[in-house]
């Protein structure tokens, strides 16, 4: 059984405790954990929200959306001007919010499923959540048998090592994307998890708003 500290790309304990130090010191407001299915290596955590932006338009549609649930295309602008087109399917799920990005008008998988667990749901964070998420992206075939107890311990130590007053991020990439434009690919899901965290900072916690309580997939 793999340990968080086993991974090629996992942090020293002194080196994630100082950075979950600075987290809720300095006023970073989210933190993002992911794997690669391409090189099968877990990397975290990285700071978020000081740079990059919410996608504003995909916001104001989650906003208005029915039920805490959306899907539609969304594009991805580059800072060299062009542009890459995706399509996401994002639900609200009371204790985190969970998308899935595909490449527009694909019939496989999604590349990316990205999973935001705010600091004001973190006291109602369900104990299953990493298996359940990772039962999910199995079912959709984008983590392998294989990785799945590795990507549970880290995603287990991950939340328990930080302070609930950031917000999390996991995002797991499926590997269907073309390495060489994995750039965009990671790009826009920052930016992705950014919009998603003031969404449900905005949303409120109530779950009779409408949304969907369990990823649970048996």
């Amino acid at each position: 059984m793999s340990q968080l500290n086993d991974t090629p790309n996992a942090r020293p304990d002194n080196e994630t405790d100082l950075l979950a130090e600075s987290a809720a010191g300095s006023g970073v407001a989210s933190v993002l954990y992911g794997w690669d299915s391409l090189s099968e290596t877990w990397h975290g955590p990285n700071e978020l929200g000081t740079q990059c932006r919410a996608d504003r338009r995909l916001l104001r549609s989650l906003q208005d959306a029915p039920s805490g649930s959306w899907y539609g295309p969304v594009t991805c602008r580059s800072a060299d001007g062009s542009s890459t087109r995706f399509f996401a399917v994002i639900h609200d799920l009371t204790d985190c919010a969970v998308a899935l990005l595909y490449c527009d008008e694909s019939k496989s998988g999604p590349v990316e499923i990205v999973a935001v667990v705010p600091a004001s749901r973190r006291a109602s964070l369900r104990e299953e959540f990493a298996f359940e998420f990772l039962s999910f992206a199995r079912f959709l075939r984008c983590l392998g048998a294989a990785a799945e107890m590795e990507v549970h311990d880290a995603i287990t130590a991950a939340i328990a090592e930080q302070p609930a007053s950031v917000t999390i991020v996991f995002s797991l990439t499926s590997g269907l994307w073309s390495s060489d434009l994995d750039s965009v690919l990671s790009e826009y899901a920052e930016k992705l998890a950014v919009t998603l965290g003031e969404w449900l900072s905005g949303s409120g916690t109530d779950p009779g708003a409408g949304p969907v309580d369990s990823i649970r997939v048996s």
